[in-house]
């Protein structure tokens, strides 16, 4: 499970968290979903205290429960129907990619093929330039389709394999937007995912002075989330999920075992103690 928090686009706080549920709902294509929250943290917590006053019948199910007072979002578009359940944004990344590989008729395998048929990819002579080349094309293609078809932002994923490279973040980042330019595709639109090493914390500062937004990722602690914070990110995502993981089979951090002696739930409490310093 994750946590994605938005930098407030008005004077009010705004959360947008994106809790990915690896069981508990999935369609037969699906294998998560992602609901986001974006409202006020006052409206928020009264909705919540709300839903908890409805009657019990009326929640079948956790995904039943958070849908009374947030907007589910799925965090994939590899659905029977995707007409009938669109998302209200999407994330691409290698994962989805290969997703949409394994299943022939669905209507984004086309923005992979023309990514594998690109001329410029085929001529390189390096095999590992040839495939980051197809890997870029492959994202902006499929995520040009969904920009299209969502409201909200698409978050493309920057290559792990550049985490320690700030420079090279910051020309794949400009090589995708582009490829995303080419498609008619504004930058208002976009978000890019960066893991949230110190490298890639140091690119985002330096997008975002640009004005290109940034998604940092794979954050588990506070020292992490507080320099993306200073780095102006425009989303920060925490892993609440792998933290209580972790916590499950590790002892002496002093953060974590703080919150496990309280009875708090790790991953949240590093939630509750970074909403402050990024939202205000």
């Amino acid at each position: 499970m994750a946590l994605s928090i938005s930098a407030p686009t008005t004077t009010s706080s705004l959360l947008s968290p994106s809790v990915k549920a690896g069981t508990g709902w999935s369609s037969r294509s699906a294998k998560h979903a992602s609901f986001s929250i974006r409202r006020t943290a006052l409206t928020a917590r009264a909705a919540a205290g709300n839903a908890s006053a409805s009657p019990v019948g009326e929640f079948v199910t956790e995904l039943d429960a958070v849908a009374g007072f947030s907007e589910i979002v799925p965090d994939t578009v590899v659905f029977d129907d995707f007409e009938k359940f669109a998302p209200k944004a999407a994330t691409v990344s290698s994962s989805l990619l290969l997703g949409i590989a394994g299943l022939p008729d669905t209507k984004f395998k086309s923005a992979i093929d023309t990514a594998l048929a690109d001329g410029e990819c085929n001529a390189l002579e390096k095999p590992e330039a040839r495939m980051s080349c197809y890997l870029t094309k492959a994202l902006a293609n499929v995520g040009a389709e969904l920009a299209h078809q969502v409201p909200g932002r698409v978050s493309t994923e920057i290559d792990a394999r550049l985490a320690y490279d700030t420079q090279g973040i910051i020309q794949r980042v400009h090589e995708l937007l582009n490829l995303y330019n080419q498609h008619d595709i504004s930058s208002e639109h976009l978000l890019f995912k960066i893991p949230a090493t110190w490298q890639g914390i140091e690119a985002s500062r330096l997008l975002e002075s640009e004005g290109i937004r940034t998604h940092l990722t794979f954050v588990y602690s506070f020292a992490q989330a507080a320099a993306a914070a200073q780095a102006g990110t425009s989303v920060v995502q925490i892993f609440v999920g792998r933290i209580r993981d972790w916590a499950r089979n590790h002892s002496g951090d002093p953060e974590i075992d703080e919150a496990l002696k309280k009875g708090e739930d790790p991953g949240l409490a590093l939630v509750k103690k970074y909403m402050p310093i990024f939202t205000e």
